[in-house]
């Protein structure tokens, strides 16, 4: 298994990211193959193929990466191929030890990245998946008028255009930027929302190229919220294989990554105070059925929103998000909250949460399995 982050990553874990970066591949390829011209694909293409070479990378520095590397070296009749084969391996074994000597130095209590910063030495790379992640942060929603709109700049440089029509430019966090295209809820849901005092706006989806914008808005909340640690924060290439989801000012949004809803965020002077709900309501109907989260105040929101918790893992020091506060969070199992699986059944909207609710599984692989399995309508609690 996987060593505490930022250690060493077990070749399982990263097994499976890199054959899902390969699918990607595939399925970006077979979209463009339809459509050679349309540059939207041709970057969804360069964008998949960049996330597997990162992964590729991640797994040569595993025990089974290097393993089928010193194979393939042993076996391989092309010098300039074994070549490159060893150098994957050298970078592959330089990757493990830094990671090792990361940890040894957290362990010890050395800021280790701070130490690289100081000597102008960090490389950008990101701690690896594999341990639990916040789906939304456990932000406080200034209250306002449902539906109702902030005074000042709503940052829009173009009128609405029709549904079906490129979206109107946006200006967030300096940049302008043109959605793919737009997403409202029906007319009735949103009545229904508005009479919950709760917002309902319309959601645009970036173009995969503006991936970073999103990224820089979850960035820029953590730095002002003393929650940010519960909030899993992607790499730019991560983010470009999900669809993402924003207001028109760019600051609360929600992304799909596959079925899993993840990343969902509001700051606190987003133009569409308590949006949360709808934002959620909106990523169901684009094929969102599960997400996961500490056991904290979120589980009540999506329990209102039409999930039902399947499954829970009980708290690991080891696997602590960076900059963990246990007193910030005391208050939810002494700062140890469980990592809650929940997976969306429509005839659930507006239900309310058991706390402990979900049996315990040992493995996180196992909660997401029981959340992808999960049936509406069978779930009693």
């Amino acid at each position: 298994m996987c060593k505490p982050k930022p250690g060493p990553r077990c070749t399982p874990h990263i097994r499976k990211r890199l054959d899902k970066a390969a699918a990607r591949i595939d399925q970006a390829c077979a979209a463009l193959d339809e459509n050679p011209s349309h540059a939207r694909l041709q970057r969804r293409v360069a964008a998949a193929e960049a996330a597997y070479r990162d992964a590729l990378g991640l797994y040569d520095s595993t025990p089974g990466g290097q393993n089928e590397l010193r194979t393939a070296i042993a076996a391989e009749p092309d010098p300039e191929r074994g070549a490159e084969l060893t150098r994957r391996l050298v970078a592959g074994q330089q990757l493990r030890a830094e990671q090792t000597e990361a940890l040894r130095r957290k362990r010890s209590g050395v800021d280790n990245d701070n130490e690289r910063n100081e000597r102008g030495e960090n490389d950008g790379r990101t701690d690896d998946a594999g341990t639990p992640r916040e789906v939304l942060e456990a932000v406080r929603l200034e209250s306002g008028t449902a539906g109702g709109q902030a005074g000042g700049n709503r940052e829009i440089l173009v009128g609405s255009g029709d549904r079906g029509s490129p979206s109107s430019r946006l200006l967030i966090g300096g940049h302008q930027i043109q959605p793919v295209t737009d997403h409202t809820l029906p007319a009735d849901e949103h009545a229904r929302f508005a009479a919950r005092g709760l917002s309902a706006p319309m959601l645009y989806e970036l173009d995969p190229a503006d991936s970073g914008v999103y990224r820089e808005q979850m960035l820029e909340l953590t730095r002002k919220n003393p929650h940010a640690a519960s909030v899993h924060v992607y790499d730019e290439n991560e983010y470009r294989q999900m669809r993402l989801l924003v207001t028109d000012d760019g600051k609360a949004g929600v992304a799909l990554k596959d079925d899993e809803i993840v990343s969902a965020f509001a700051h606190k002077d987003c133009a569409h105070p308590r949006s949360v709900q709808s934002m959620i309501r909106q990523a169901t109907r684009l094929g969102g059925h599960r997400l996961d989260c500490f056991d904290t105040v979120l589980p009540k929101l999506y329990s209102d929103a039409g999930f039902v918790p399947v499954a829970r893992l009980a708290w690991n020091d080891d696997y602590a998000p960076d900059g963990w506060d246990y007193q910030q969070f005391g208050r939810f199992n002494g700062g140890r909250p469980d990592v809650v699986f929940m997976a969306y059944d429509p005839d659930r909207v507006g239900g309310t949460y058991t706390p402990g609710a979900g049996e315990y599984v040992d493995d996180y692989d196992i909660g997401i399995a029981r959340a992808q399995a999960y049936q509406p309508g069978a779930s009693k609690i």
